[in-house]
């Protein structure tokens, strides 16, 4: 049966989309059989990955919120083999209001099945997840059994960082199995005292549940994304892969 991980961040650009991608390469390259699945209306793990759908084909919204064809047939395989990807649209705006006007008590029930149903063909599941605390990140909560924070190395993105935490634990009310697998410090500019700080301080705050691996800036991730393609594949040797390897190879021992 699949982990099941909400990529989740209230803040954009964050590395978050980033880190579902490379993430889910790294797992794929330990052996490990992975899906993605796209839950952002801006649809930017879709566009990194050259799985833009054509007018009329079924995306992740028809799936969890329409008459549309099950995930297990939305599936496209991307590299590297062995981690495949649903594609989201900008369609999921109207998720947002769907799940409103829904009655509370069974707002997340239909998509968490739907998403649930993948979890006995794969090792894990990516929910990449909108920015902010909207209605489609509460959805990915309660369908996930775990989270990861990607959290940039800067004063301006720590705000907020302990509402997150604290909104997960209220999440547990609606999903008793969630908990918080990590807290993913990303964008470590190294020649900075600031980002150190940073390290230190979100270190003090919470504890083991930061990962020991820290992500480094670089631009060779933005050129990995033009290329279509995660870091692993685009630039193999080079020091980002190992970095979401070990990254892989951590959440590996976290179970």
């Amino acid at each position: 049966m699949a982990r099941i991980i909400a990529v989740i961040n209230h803040k954009g650009g964050v590395g978050k989309t980033t880190t579902a991608v490379n993430l889910a390469a790294a797992l794929v390259l330990a052996g490990k059989r992975v899906a993605l699945l796209d839950l952002d209306p801006r649809a930017d793990l879709t566009s990194y990955l050259g799985l833009v759908p054509a007018s009329g084909e079924d995306t992740i919204y028809e799936s969890l919120f329409g008459q549309g064809r099950p995930l297990q047939e939305l599936l496209r395989a991307t590299e590297p083999p062995g981690l495949f990807a649903v594609p989201g649209s900008t369609d999921l705006v109207g998720a947002e209001l769907l799940l409103m006007q829904a009655p509370a008590a069974r707002r997340f029930s239909g998509p968490t099945a739907r998403l649930r149903n993948l979890q006995e063909d794969f090792d894990f599941l990516l929910l990449d997840s909108p920015p902010g605390l909207q209605m489609l990140s509460l959805c990915a909560l309660s369908a996930a059994r775990e989270v990861i924070i990607p959290q940039q190395c800067s004063f301006l993105a720590l705000h907020g960082l302990r509402q997150i935490t604290e909104n997960i634990k209220r999440m547990r009310q609606v999903n008793s199995d969630l908990r918080l697998s990590g807290i993913l410090l990303t964008m470590q500019d190294r020649r900075t005292v600031h980002n150190r700080q940073v390290i230190e301080m979100v270190r003090q705050a919470f504890g083991q549940v930061v990962f020991r691996t820290v992500i480094p800036l670089s631009v060779r991730y933005q050129e990995a994304a033009a290329a279509g393609q995660p870091i692993c594949v685009y630039a193999p040797r080079a020091p980002q892969t190992e970095a979401y390897a070990a990254v892989a190879k951590e959440l590996l021992k976290r179970k």
